[in-house]
């Protein structure tokens, strides 16, 4: 049975941060130095680690940022503008719920959605900043929009920037959970409202949720195709992405429902303990436990395998 964000059976617990030292090196090189001005622009193909996590640590200073709260208002401006500054077209957000979307042209028919959701529990308690869920996915999917340089030869990037994922009080996630894609998915289906491309001409769709745990794991989730998992493990040439976990109720949902192939890679294992980690809707998903390798790890694989998609 899958919950909000729900059980699943953990993956292979790989020690992979060693591959991405490296690389990571190379990104704080070509970082600014400490004067706290713009960093400078990643080179081609590049997936800035450290910028990603600047846009984490922003979202982490507004603190709670339910659906609905004047946080939630003021971060959806902050994303929409940093989409705009990235060269995403047609930036604007959707209502009721407040969806941040936009496109990056490519250069054949369709669309593929990569979205993460940027709301925050509502009933957690006034220290709940949601450094990884939902804040990690957020971030990553920003720098990849500055990473993909249209026109892409594939499919067009629709980005979605996803509201009100997560269920309100202890209503069952099951009812009120994912109602932000959900209304992403009921405008496709109407042919195409406030930006969601029409839902036929929708190719696939990629979620990132819980992407920035220090000790991170991304295997396949249960629902999750596994053609479009296979292009991130092929890509990162395996760890994180490895093994298997039980099905997860997210973001991709609706759009399984809708028939679109989708996959959710999402850590579920947060924190000591099993699944779903001692963190998760908890005080304790804070800044110090999450990790810019981590984004690192995850960024570099998308920027490869997001423009193979089909």
């Amino acid at each position: 049975m899958a919950l909000g964000h729900g059980p699943n059976v953990p993956g292979v617990r790989p020690i992979w941060k060693a591959r991405y030292a490296l690389v990571l090196a190379l990104l704080l090189i070509a970082g600014c130095g400490g004067d706290g001005g713009e960093r400078a622009a990643a080179p081609e193909g590049r997936f800035d680690a450290e910028r990603s996590f600047d846009d984490l640590r922003a979202q982490v200073e507004i603190g709670p940022r339910p659906a609905g709260s004047a946080a939630s208002a003021r971060l959806t401006r902050a994303l929409a503008a940093k989409l705009e500054a990235a060269g995403v077209e047609d930036v604007r957000i959707q209502a009721p719920l407040r969806n941040v979307v936009g496109t990056i042209p490519g250069a054949e028919d369709g669309y593929v959605v990569v979205g993460a959701h940027h709301d925050t529990k509502d009933d957690v308690g006034p220290d709940f900043v949601g450094a990884n869920d939902g804040a990690s996915g957020v971030a990553v999917v920003l720098e990849l929009a500055r990473s993909l340089e249209p026109p892409l030869d594939g499919p067009s990037i629709a980005i979605a920037l996803f509201d009100a994922e997560e269920a309100r009080g202890d209503r069952p996630f099951t009812e009120d959970g994912t109602r932000g894609s959900r209304q992403y998915v009921r405008y496709a289906e109407a042919g195409g409202r406030q930006a969601s491309p029409p839902l036929s001409e929708l190719r696939a769709m990629v979620l990132f949720d819980l992407v920035g745990d220090c000790d991170l794991q991304l295997p396949r989730e249960a629902n999750s195709d596994p053609a479009l998992y296979g292009l991130f493990a092929e890509a990162a040439g395996g760890a994180p992405f490895e093994g298997e976990s039980g099905p997860v109720a997210d973001d991709h949902v609706p759009f399984l429902e809708a028939g679109i192939p989708a996959v959710d890679l999402i850590d579920f294992t947060y924190g000591p303990g099993g699944t779903p980690g001692a963190w998760w809707h908890t005080p304790e998903d804070t800044l110090d436990k999450v990790c810019p390798e981590s984004l690192d790890a995850v960024g570099e694989a998308a920027a490869i395998a997001v423009p193979q998609i089909r």
